[in-house]
């Protein structure tokens, strides 16, 4: 029997955070087979908590990962009323609670902040015009979200995303260029 060769962990809150993600991914041309998803277990509690708290033990195997095996790690929270700021500086204080080191900069390791939520992006990216403060209604399927990331990956692949696109997709498309594409070559 064969291990299976796990290149990339998702850490999520949720399912549509985990198509969303997996679609994206494959759309770029990875092996969605060699990923791992760790999401919240539903209706235990807060979902970004579960996320946030989960991180430091993540990283930490990420790090023992990488020493044998190139690995990438992608957590993705969603900011809900915060600012994607304010969810990234949640994440060194999980980390500094545990007594870790955050992140630095040459690792895999991408911090992906939908801003208010990933129905923000899904409905930006099905052409809509949007403002990261409005919460904009969950899909009844998560694949439903597969035309969005289609369109997502069109402008990955091309000149990137038009001027007007969420300020937190725009960030959440800087971490995935400068964290996990490179990684890709390894």
């Amino acid at each position: 029997m064969s291990l299976r060769r796990v290149k990339i962990v998702l850490l999520c809150e949720d399912s549509q955070h985990e198509a969303f993600v997996r679609r994206f991914l494959k759309g770029m041309g990875w092996n969605t087979r060699e990923m791992r998803v760790e999401k919240s277990p539903s209706k235990e509690g807060s979902a970004e908590q579960w996320v946030r708290e989960n991180f430091p033990r993540e990283l930490k195997i990420y790090r023992q990962r990488r020493q044998k095996a190139a690995s990438a790690l992608i957590a993705m929270i969603d900011a809900d009323n915060k600012e994607v700021q304010e969810r990234i500086d949640e994440f060194k204080t999980a980390c500094n609670l545990q007594q870790m080191p955050f992140r630095t900069d040459d690792e895999e390791v991408a911090l992906v902040v939908p801003r208010r939520n990933i129905e923000t992006w899904i409905y930006f990216l099905d052409g809509n015009k949007v403002n990261e403060q409005e919460v904009y209604p969950k899909l009844d399927r998560e694949r439903r979200c597969k035309s969005a990331v289609k369109n997502l990956v069109r402008f990955c692949k091309s000149a990137g995303l038009v001027q007007d696109a969420p300020h937190a997709l725009t960030s959440a498309c800087d971490e995935y260029r400068t964290r996990i594409r490179p990684f890709r070559k390894t």
